[in-house]
């Protein structure tokens, strides 16, 4: 336990009763405020700026004037492609667009309201959904990706290409979709290289 001085100068004399209290009070309570601060830092800034893009999605879009998407259109301003003014009419297209459809056939997140958005039509709109495809906070794909990497690229594994590594994250990834045998048969035997091993079709 250290020694309680008189006048101290390298820190600060707390008071305290026995080694796990002095060492809460001097090292873990001051840690623990200098990361909750970080974090306030880090993401409370753009706290509004995220919240705003969600309006982006048909689910949300429909009863929301051009306020609510506003901030977001500042932050990415230099991204988009069109001028605010624009932009403010392409989102009421962009309204009218999912004003028509009913509410259970609106997309819900972004990848899937990506797919069925014009680029050439709406690219302010666009944009914004692929802005808000990769933020970290609306997609796990790229945790899934890392978690099968780490499955596939085992010890034994190590020397595998990447060009093979990443044809097996692939399938891994998007077991979902179904193939057949014979596709991958077809594939192999058609692939132009030349093998000792003779295949017959």
């Amino acid at each position: 336990m250290p020694r309680i001085s008189g006048r101290q100068k390298n820190r600060n004399n707390v008071p305290f009763k026995d080694i796990e209290e002095f060492y809460r009070r001097t090292v873990f309570i001051p840690y623990l405020d200098d990361l909750l601060c970080s974090l306030k830092q880090r993401f409370l800034s753009h706290k509004d700026t995220i919240k705003s893009l969600q309006y982006v999605l048909p689910s949300l879009t429909v009863d929301k004037p051009f306020s609510c998407l506003k901030p977001a259109v500042q932050f990415y301003e230099d991204d988009l492609p069109g001028y605010q003014d624009i932009i403010e009419a392409e989102f009421k297209l962009w309204q009218s667009k999912w004003k028509t459809v009913g509410p259970k056939f609106r997309p819900l997140n972004a990848i899937e309201t990506l797919t069925n958005c014009d680029s050439n039509m709406f690219p302010n709109m666009y944009q914004l959904l692929k802005l808000i495809s990769v933020l970290p906070v609306s997609t796990a794909t790229a945790e899934r990706s890392f978690s099968s990497l780490r499955r596939l690229k085992t010890y034994l594994r190590n020397s595998t290409t990447e060009s093979r590594l990443v044809r097996l994250a692939l399938l891994s990834i998007h077991r979902d979709i179904d193939i057949s045998d014979d596709q991958i048969l077809d594939k192999f035997a058609n692939s132009g290289k030349a093998r000792r091993l003779k295949l017959s079709l």
